[in-house]
């Protein structure tokens, strides 16, 4: 008799045999018997069941799989495992028969030409519930056997064509052959209601097709309509975020990196096939000016996909900034593009040029800034191995620019201290020194790069995710007339010191260091870094966006000066106002009555609606027209009551004679109770009628 033995255990041990304590084992004492050691669990009991069903033996025993409680342990931890096994026994009800092509050809135009009786089957009147063919068949029910035992409860079922007995954890060695005897005697017994183990229960399968299983039917339940309908929405929802994802994540890369390339390719001269190394000062900016006439100059930075054109929109103002939306071609993108900050006003020739570009979750556009400095701080490899940026110019040719400080800043003054890094004009020298100061005590690497009053600094800025509103900066400096290019990178270190936004340190715990000002600074020998002469004049107070700069500025040429447009406001039909708007500006809206009452109609405000464009942002001459509600005032006057007495109506000669009540001759004597008579005047032709007798009380 070939027996597998499943021997259940909280824990399993390499080391250990099953066949050392298997009771089973020990009770047989047969050599064509096996033993596993299996974890009490239900996954793995499964696959060793399923695993044991296909060597096909007389029996699978499971020992120390029940406890105490034998018939609660059965149901929770067998009752799946059965339940599972009758799936994979049944026999497949339905097997739609192949169609040739000829067949299927025919059924097509069968169903074109019913059409027409389909259509008009739609009707109320004609529908019917379809009729749902029925294939009657036999399902399996497995049969378990109780086996009691000496006070002791096992049980025995048919598991894939396969004996199962399962067994309590404290059951004697004596008693597992009595049990195994008694199995084998419940089987043979009910062979002929139970016939391998199963009850046969006759039932019927409904054919249904494509539509009627997945989409509410008119024969549906409401439950079932509601089912379908949660899991067709459910379907539409995974489907439209799978496509979104796979556009965001693959699609738009692909195309933002194709636009890339074709200006890349010509920036580089490589629209031939060949290649350029090092640096290039012939490039063929009038090209590229053709392309897009922002185009104010390129970036470049070894080691990463920063390699793009600088563009600068010139009427750009707080109100938004066009390259924040757009690329190098002026087309909406997500990517936007490489762009010089408004307030840099003399574009790449300002004293701190500012320059902004998104961080994208495909590393392109600025999102490479973070290589020098991210969550866990600087990047000292990085920088030692990429210490300059390159920058190129239609006049100045290309340039070195060495990068004096990485740091990371709050844009949000409502989280804490903010630092105004967007200047991009210094009142003075001493301002500017102070503000150089003020990026080195920030930054996460001590850059062994001077700085003085007369140098030129980029500011490359990009979104940072450390907190809420947060920016990687990366400020280098313009190498000077007949300077190295290299940097001594072995005296570069990361700075232990480096002063963080407040919100940091809320976080994180610690204390942020103290800031003091250049001059004092300087004066205590905690700067090495600095190699002017300190001829510094002017106050060090930090400069902000709203500064006013004391730097000449160039007058505006023709094309330069703000456009205005004429803004046109009608209200009932009228002109009530004629503006004249600035381009970008916001129309200032009047205030009227929000409702109005013309015949027998009320009008109620409901928007202003413009011709074009938006009265937030004018951007063309417009018309805005007040729109409103038309309603029909419903007659709410109330029906006249008819009095007990019918009034009888006289007109008197004199409209303005009054209604006289004779007075009593005698005041102490009982008033009479002669009725009087009174009039009433009309509002529309002051004509006086007379409505009726009062007759007064005694």
């Amino acid at each position: 008799m070939k027996i597998e033995v499943l021997s259940l255990s909280k824990k399993l041990n390499k080391n250990d045999k099953a066949e050392n304590y298997s009771k089973v084992i020990s009770a047989l004492n047969q050599e064509d018997t096996t033993v596993s050691k299996v974890l009490d669990f239900i996954p793995a009991v499964e696959y060793s069941m399923r695993k044991s069903a296909k060597k096909h033996p007389d029996f699978i025993i499971i020992e120390n799989a029940l406890g105490t409680d034998s018939e609660k342990a059965i149901k929770s931890k067998f009752a799946g495992i059965i339940h599972r096994g009758e799936k994979k026994v049944q026999e497949k009800p339905y097997i739609k028969p192949k169609t040739s092509l000829a067949e299927k050809c025919k059924k097509a135009i069968s169903s074109v030409k019913s059409i027409p009786g389909k259509l008009k089957s739609l009707t109320k009147k004609n529908r019917q519930k379809p009729e749902i063919p029925t294939i009657d068949y036999d399902y399996k029910k497995t049969q378990i056997f109780n086996i009691d035992t000496d006070d002791q409860k096992s049980y025995a079922f048919s598991y894939l064509g396969t004996r199962v007995i399962v067994l309590c954890s404290d059951i004697e060695g004596d008693t597992i052959l009595s049990v195994i005897e008694k199995v084998q005697e419940r089987f043979n017994s009910s062979q002929k209601d139970f016939p391998q183990g199963y009850r046969l229960i006759p039932k019927q399968y409904k054919v249904y097709t494509f539509a009627q299983r997945n989409f509410p039917q008119g024969f549906d339940s409401l439950y079932e309509k509601v089912r379908k309908s949660v899991r067709l929405v459910a379907f539409c929802t995974l489907i439209v975020t799978g496509i979104l994802l796979i556009y965001n994540m693959y699609v738009l890369p692909m195309q933002n990196s194709a636009i890339q390339s074709e200006i890349q390719t010509i920036f580089h001269n490589t629209e031939n096939g060949g290649t350029t190394t090092g640096k290039i000062k012939n490039h063929n900016w009038a090209k590229l000016k053709k392309i897009n006439s922002d185009i104010q100059g390129w970036i470049q930075i070894k080691d990463t996909k920063i390699d793009y054109p600088i563009l600068q929109c010139k009427s750009d103002s707080i109100a938004g900034q066009y390259y924040l939306t757009h690329n190098y071609k002026k087309e909406p993108s997500g990517y936007g593009g490489i762009f010089i900050d408004y307030r840099s006003t003399k574009g790449m020739n300002s004293k701190n040029v500012v320059i902004h570009g998104h961080h994208m979750i495909d590393g392109s556009m600025f999102a490479n800034l973070l290589k020098y400095g991210d969550r866990s701080g600087g990047k000292l490899d990085f920088y030692k191995k990429v210490p300059t940026v390159q920058i190129s110019t239609p006049k100045g040719g290309t340039e070195d620019y060495k990068i004096i400080s990485v740091f990371k800043s709050n844009v949000n003054p409502a989280q804490g201290e903010y630092f105004d890094f967007y200047c991009g004009s210094f009142k003075s020298d001493a301002q500017f020194m102070n503000y150089v100061y003020n990026l080195r005590i920030r930054s996460l690497i001590n850059c062994p790069v001077s700085v003085n009053e007369d140098d030129q600094l980029i500011t490359l800025t990009t979104c940072s995710y450390e907190f809420e509103d947060f920016r990687t900066v990366v400020v280098a400096r313009k190498c000077r007339k007949g300077e190295s290019s290299d940097v001594d990178v072995s005296s570069a270190s990361l700075n232990p010191n480096a002063v963080w936004p407040q919100c940091y340190y809320s976080r994180n715990g610690g204390t942020r260091p103290q800031i003091s000002t250049f001059q004092t600074a300087l004066k205590e020998k905690k700067i090495d870094w600095y190699d002017g002469d300190n001829k510094l004049s002017g106050s060090e107070e930090l400069p902000t966006t709203v500064t006013e700069t004391t730097e000449p500025t160039t007058k505006p040429t023709e094309t330069e000066k703000p456009k205005y447009y004429s803004v046109k406001i009608y209200n009932k039909g009228k002109l009530i106002k004629n503006y004249r708007v600035q381009e970008g500006g916001r129309v200032p809206l009047p205030n009227i009555a929000k409702t109005y009452k013309k015949g027998n109609y009320k009008y109620t405000f409901q928007k202003w609606q413009c011709s074009s464009g938006s009265y937030n942002d004018v951007r063309n001459s417009m018309k805005i027209v007040a729109k409103y509600k038309k309603e029909k005032i419903k007659n709410t006057k109330p029906k006249p009551t008819k009095p007990a007495v019918k009034p009888t109506v006289k007109p008197t000669q004199k409209p303005t004679q009054k209604p006289t009540v004779k007075p009593t001759q005698k005041p102490t004597e009982k008033p009479t109770t002669q009725p009087t008579e009174v009039t009433e005047t009309s509002t529309d032709d002051n004509s006086v009628y007379s409505v009726g007798i009062i007759e007064p009380k005694e």
